[in-house]
């Protein structure tokens, strides 16, 4: 997939493909009122190994799962909320870049490009956190619900495809595996105060292969994670006919709504990166009684998103950044990679402002805020 031209202003050259065939959209108001806000604009070439198309069709999704309420301001005295900081001191920018990164396997030793060591994982999460990133899930961003961010904070996503054993899993006792990556994330954040535990599972028919799958959802929803579409049975949705696509989200929507009464996936990642034909049964369908609607869908790769507010922002082809410690974790567009770019250009990244509500960034930028938050515009 080639880079969009938008994404080309902002981020390295990479060599192009031939450029794919589009489909039909609607205007960015239209999302809106359809209520959908969307998460990412540009996408690259996968790096999974597999080909992704752009979807670009709307969903007038209805929000399944309540995003996380902002925090209550500090008060210097009574009534008195602390003022957020001066924007041009901590050079906000919330129409940047924000990477969403790409998990798979957590174990040990790493026998393919796919894995990531318990300790890979743990030192990834440490410059997340020193260099100034907040975790939230793929839902707000795709609903703008970026509000709770604190000023000076970029949002990172950590998603988690193919729901592998590694991801999620108990002790004999019935703790949570502290080498899991859920456990990793707990243990990580009980440790840095003001760094969340959240994180968005993209699950399959037999989550984290364990024996109580219901008990195991409840028990990450309880936690605050983002439990996502990635089918029932993880096939190449390219290959499907319409009925056999819309059976496959239908049917693991199910899957998770039973096991959590009143939630059901809000956001799918394409397995493979494959789209299906037509692409919008990614976005929404129905089969055997069971409706689906995604108001994000995830690539395979390859670049970070950009902000929700900015007018090159697509909700249904959102671009991931893939997280390995295969080879040391060393490759171009790998984790690593786009974590030094966005350190050496750090103009590039979103950067919260602390005003929930609003839109702040630097006046030259004006242009690409996306026309249905011009009122929320706070440009300096």
């Amino acid at each position: 997939r080639p880079f969009s031209s938008a994404a080309a202003e902002m981020l390295p050259r990479v060599p192009r493909m031939p450029r794919l065939s589009r489909v039909p959209r609607l205007s960015r108001r239209a999302l809106l009122k359809a209520g959908t806000l969307g998460a990412a604009g540009a996408a690259g070439a996968a790096l999974t190994g597999c080909s992704s198309t752009r979807i670009r069709r709307p969903a007038a999704a209805v929000p399944t799962a309540k995003p996380a309420p902002a925090p209550t301001p500090v008060k210097t005295a009574p009534g008195r909320p602390v003022p957020p900081p001066s924007p041009a001191a901590i050079k906000a920018n919330e129409l940047g870049l924000i990477p969403i990164l790409m998990h798979h396997r957590v174990t040990s030793p790493v026998t393919s490009e796919y894995d990531m060591t318990p300790g890979y994982f743990r030192q990834e999460l440490a410059r997340l956190h020193a260099e100034g990133y907040y975790p939230v899930r793929t839902i707000d961003l795709a609903r703008g619900d970026l509000g709770h961010v604190p000023a000076g904070k970029t949002p990172v996503v950590l998603s988690f495809d193919d729901s592998s054993p590694g991801q999620f899993g108990y002790t004999p006792d019935g703790r949570i595996a502290p080498d899991s990556g859920v456990g990793i994330l707990l243990d990580f954040a009980r440790a840095h105060p003001g760094f969340p535990a959240v994180a968005s599972f993209y699950i399959n028919h037999h989550p984290f292969r364990l024996p109580d799958t219901a008990q195991a959802l409840r028990d990450l929803h309880r936690l605050g994670m983002e439990i996502g579409n990635h089918t029932f049975h993880h096939r190449n949705l390219g290959q499907l006919t319409p009925a056999e696509v819309q059976a496959e989200l239908a049917e693991l929507a199910s899957l998770v709504s039973h096991a959590v009464p009143g939630l059901t996936p809000a956001t799918m990642a394409l397995p493979l990166g494959v789209d299906p034909h037509p692409t919008m049964l990614a976005a929404s369908g129905s089969a055997e009684g069971t409706r689906y609607r995604n108001e994000a869908v995830l690539l395979a790769g390859a670049n970070p998103t950009r902000s929700p507010f900015h007018a090159g922002f697509d909700p249904l082809a959102v671009p991931r950044i893939r997280s390995s410690s295969y080879q040391g974790g060393r490759g171009r567009f790998l984790a690593g990679f786009w974590l030094d770019y966005l350190k050496a250009h750090p103009e590039q990244r979103y950067v919260a402002a602390g005003n929930p509500g609003t839109v702040t960034f630097p006046r030259r930028l004006a242009a690409g805020l996306a026309g249905g938050f011009r009122d929320r515009g706070r440009p300096y």
